[in-house]
């Protein structure tokens, strides 16, 4: 398998073709100049059907950020900046659970702290999350103009409803995002879910060819026993016996928490794991068993781990982490809360489940649902999901990984597969596997773009599979 870059237009593809899979960046999602060009956005519509190309200058961010929060008004986001706030106030360690579920939120309110927004004056953006918001905002301002009255209402409530507590905004990006993409490919684009109230999110037509697209997005907590919310919560109740731990100690420790089943919110069971970490730690017992929980304990030489004292100045993976606690405690994939000192301690605690987590059993339910009742089955149909716990170079190692045969496929790979081959599945074309936006480097016009890598997964046995004008998300179109 060949891994080629090639260059074309202002973005440059990375593709890595099989005979089942393409993998390949999607279309860009936005453009922005830094200095003034002719206009040419292009808007099309008729009374169900939208496609305009998003195209901003960097002098009209400040009015685009205010045309967003004027759909929802701005209380709706002003209450949520203030539960953030409180969130991280209230404790510190929720800071990269928000991060990541509430991204665009907090990139807003980051930028409007950093300075006024004021109309026609340059806007520079300093993080791929504030990029994120501006292309954002570009798309649902532009898909709010173009709806319907009652196509307006539902995309408003949807926002409101993704400012509440811990929602958060990611389905409706990744759906705008998608719309989007399909435009860049010359589709017109209906958005039959928001004008209808029901069906697939979008109808896209071009020439003779129509294709239903529904969006899924998956987060980290998708199928897992141990949600990120709840362990930020339950780290902070168990930070002050750690804290002691970590003052008196003299070595590295690894405390390994193990939970029969899922991790709940309720605070009994939060109590009584600290109870069970704080009788552990003051015994100096290797292994100590209670009723909600066993708790293990593994010593270490601080100068034989990762927090050896000659590599104070890297710095620490989290893959470095895990397999040091792989390696040590023989546990993968847990959730870890660390206290160190380069050279001198470290408390690590690892939160596990004794039962597996279900992800793809989680993403199979929800994937057969949409195959059953979204589409109409009258068209090719297409998945369009993003794996949000996943990064760009993980998305693109599982297809690198992907193989014809089913003894050295990925998990992802057979659940797919095993999916299309379904009777009931037999009107879906792809699913496609998205990634998080990567951002180009500006080029000589002053240009910023953003794209990523997209996994494909066809189903053989659609009558069209193999004709390339129904390769929206890949290297046909």
């Amino acid at each position: 398998m060949a891994v080629e870059l090639m260059a074309t237009w202002m973005i440059k593809y990375l593709a890595v073709l099989t005979r089942l899979k393409l993998l390949r960046r999607c279309g860009t999602s936005l453009h922005l100049y830094e200095q003034r060009v002719p206009d040419n956005v292009t808007v099309w519509a008729d009374e169900s059907t939208v496609k305009f190309s998003v195209e901003i200058r960097d002098t009209e961010v400040a009015q685009l950020l205010q045309a967003l929060t004027n759909i929802t008004g701005p209380e709706a986001w002003l209450r949520r900046f203030e539960w953030l706030q409180r969130e991280l106030s209230e404790n510190p360690l929720m800071e990269d659970w928000l991060r990541e579920r509430c991204a665009i939120e907090l990139a807003m309110r980051e930028v409007q702290s950093n300075a006024p927004l004021i109309p026609n004056q340059p806007l520079k953006l300093n993080t791929r999350d504030q990029y994120e918001l501006v292309a954002f905002a570009a798309g649902t301002v532009q898909c709010y103009e173009h709806l319907s009255e009652g196509g307006r209402r539902r995309l408003r409530g949807v926002l409101l409803d993704g400012l509440k507590e811990d929602k958060g905004l990611l389905s409706i990006q990744h759906e705008i995002t998608t719309a989007i993409h399909l435009m860049s490919r010359g589709f017109d684009v209906e958005f039959q879910d928001m004008e209808h109230g029901g069906g697939v999110d979008f109808i896209a037509r071009k020439d003779n060819v129509e294709i239903e697209i529904e969006c899924k997005m998956f987060s980290a907590d998708l199928g897992r026993k141990i949600h990120r919310r709840r362990s930020a919560m339950l780290y902070k109740a168990l930070t002050n016996v750690l804290a002691e731990t970590y003052n008196s100690a003299t070595k590295g420790l690894i405390v390994a928490v193990t939970i029969p089943d899922r991790l709940t919110p309720a605070p009994e069971q939060h109590r009584e794991i600290e109870k069970a970490v704080r009788t552990g730690l003051l015994r100096g017992k290797a292994l100590t068993q209670m009723g909600h929980c066993t708790v293990r304990i593994w010593d270490f030489l601080i100068n034989d781990s990762p927090f050896n004292k000659n590599k104070a100045s890297e710095k620490l993976s989290r893959d470095e982490i895990d397999r040091f606690v792989q390696t040590r405690s023989g546990r993968s994939n847990t959730n870890l809360m660390l206290l160190f000192s380069p050279g001198q301690r470290a408390v690590i605690l690892s939160i596990a489940s004794e039962k597996a987590d279900g992800v793809l059993a989680g993403m199979r339910r929800q994937l057969r649902e949409a195959t059953k009742g979204q589409f109409s089955g009258t068209r090719p149909a297409m998945l369009a999901v993003q794996l949000h716990a996943l990064t760009t170079d993980q998305l693109v190692n599982l297809a690198q990984l992907d193989s014809a045969s089913r003894a050295a496929a990925t998990g992802l790979q057979i659940m797919t597969s095993d999916l299309l081959q379904r009777p009931s599945s037999a009107h879906i074309h792809t699913i496609v596997y998205r990634s998080h936006v990567m951002i180009d480097n500006r080029d000589l016009d002053g240009t910023i773009s953003g794209a990523g890598p997209s996994y494909l997964i066809k189903n053989c046995n659609h009558p069209l599979h193999a004709d390339p004008r129904y390769g929206i998300f890949g290297a046909e179109a």
